[in-house]
């Protein structure tokens, strides 16, 4: 059986037809989406006005301070202040109240070495003395006294005082005096009137002198 040939009128009407179902079909879509975008921005709405009537704005949500650290700042703050009181109360007494000056004990006069080499107690001035030279022997060599010369013994020799005279002698340029014992004659130097024993002249002048003046007096 044959077919047909469709006209043109109704080509175009069918063509018509097709696009008014299309365009309706897609004004009915668009209308669901609007629709269903309302109802998405009404439930926003109500969501964020419900959010913001229990979250405060950000500006009201900045953490407020501690108050451990609070407590802890006011703990070392009042502990600082009782130390300054503490310091204060201490230095208060002493305001005002002079310091005593310390009094000085007297010193006992130090014995004098000169002296350490005799012993003098006992021992009274007679009156007899003078001033001379000495001079410093330390030959080992027999004496007049018939002893063996001992330069480290306290003796020394005189022209003519007794043997076993007891003389002090002092160099008066440093006070430094030496008690010793005649026990041999001399020395036979013109102006000189003692000769002392090494260790003896040691104790009121330096060796490297060998001859000093002294002023000396018969003690014994």
């Amino acid at each position: 059986m044959g077919h047909t040939q469709p006209s043109r009128r109704a080509v175009r009407a069918r063509a018509r037809r097709t696009r008014t179902a299309i365009a309706t079909a897609a004004a009915g879509a668009g209308l669901v989406a609007a629709a269903t975008a309302g109802a998405a921005l009404a439930a926003g709405s109500g969501s964020g006005a419900a959010s913001g009537a229990t979250t405060p704005p950000p500006a009201q949500t900045a953490e407020a301070p501690r108050p451990d650290a609070d407590a802890a700042a006011d703990e070392r703050r009042q502990r600082a202040e009782a130390w300054e009181q503490a310091a204060q109360d201490a230095v208060r007494p002493l305001s005002g109240t002079a310091t005593e000056p310390r009094q000085q004990e007297p010193e006992e006069p130090a014995e004098d070495a000169a002296d350490s080499g005799a012993d003098t107690s006992g021992l009274t001035p007679t009156g007899e003395g003078g001033a001379c030279e000495a001079s410093m022997y330390s030959e080992p060599q027999p004496t007049a006294s018939g002893e063996q010369f001992d330069p480290s013994a306290m003796t020394a020799a005189h022209k003519t005082l007794p043997m076993d005279t007891m003389v002090q002698v002092t160099n008066p340029d440093n006070g430094r005096s030496v008690t010793v014992r005649i026990n041999d004659r001399g020395p036979y130097v013109e102006g000189r009137c003692l000769d002392l024993s090494t260790a003896s002249f040691e104790q009121i002048a330096s060796p490297s002198a060998g001859v000093v003046d002294v002023e000396w007096q018969v003690v014994g």
